[in-house]
């Protein structure tokens, strides 16, 4: 019962957050493909990581939240939500995961090199007028350092992937130590919901949803729905591609899901589940 209960919380915990509201994440429409202006060359060839998409590092460090105390290891750009994504992790007890969690739009098109993949904040977070800014793997690992970045072991990006242009590649470049990188399937709109399920709950119970979009004017809603009904599409379910230390490319890519955070929990409840059973009388 008592495990029950912890799954219970879990799942009420999702349904907290994100039950029947879902906003379209991405919406490339709004972005600005920044280019690099000729007077800040300069700037940029001294840069230890160059900036590579234009965007403010000021603005992406106000987002930035640390560990709060020497039991805690995680680390957390909320630019969706501010303070919703940390206070959704510590509910669920993912405090000491050596992980590195980023809700944010993300798109293809942003242009400096590699594939250009980046993430960027929602509108509301802007101030009226202001350009939308983009980060890369390089700018969340600029702002928090050498050491902390080589402590990471777990990145979940919550961000779109409708182009496929994800590449957990880019990410090891600068987080040389990680081995777990979940993020949405390629082609598909990530929604809110199952990135909240993709953190809190194991694989195996991390249960469908559906989605039915509806447009006003220029705006386009989701509603999400636990059941499938005609006209509602099921959304889109995160992945994680795993490394072994030290290798370029991952050795699998399987379902994402609580577990990958834990691999300590996972192994012993495994060991548990194989162990022989005592058949004496």
């Amino acid at each position: 019962m008592r495990a029950a209960s912890r799954l219970q919380q879990r799942r009420d915990a999702v349904g907290e957050f994100a039950h029947g509201i879902a906003d379209r994440r991405h919406q490339a429409g709004s972005v600005l493909r920044r280019q690099w202006p000729g007077e800040g060359e300069g700037a940029r060839r001294h840069a230890a990581w160059p900036v590579e998409f234009g965007g403010d590092l000021g603005f992406l460090r106000r987002f930035h939240v640390e560990p709060q105390s020497p039991l805690e290891s995680n680390h957390y750009f909320d630019l969706w939500s501010p303070g919703a994504l940390p206070a959704l992790a510590r509910f669920n007890g993912l405090t000491n995961n050596r992980a590195l969690f980023v809700d944010s739009h993300g798109s293809a098109g942003f242009r400096w090199h590699g594939r250009g993949y980046g993430l960027y904040p929602r509108e509301t977070l802007l101030q009226r007028g202001q350009e939308t800014p983009a980060f890369s793997p390089a700018d969340f690992a600029r702002v928090l350092g050498h050491d902390d970045a080589a402590a990471i072991h777990n990145i979940v990006i919550a961000g779109c992937n409708e182009e496929g242009r994800f590449r957990s590649q880019e990410w090891r470049r600068h987080f040389v130590n990680a081995t777990n990188i979940t993020y949405m399937t390629p082609g598909i709109l990530a929604y809110k919901p199952m990135f909240y399920q993709a953190i809190v709950t194991p694989s195996s119970e991390i249960k469908p949803l559906y989605g039915r979009e509806s447009s006003s004017g220029n705006q386009s809603t989701c509603g999400i729905q636990r059941e499938p009904s005609p006209g509602a599409k099921p959304l889109g379910a995160y992945v994680a591609d795993l490394y072994l230390p030290g290798a370029r490319k991952p050795y699998r890519t399987q379902r994402a899901g609580r577990e990958l955070l834990e691999p300590e929990r996972a192994a012993t409840a495994l060991r548990a589940d194989c162990a022989p059973s005592d058949a004496r009388l």
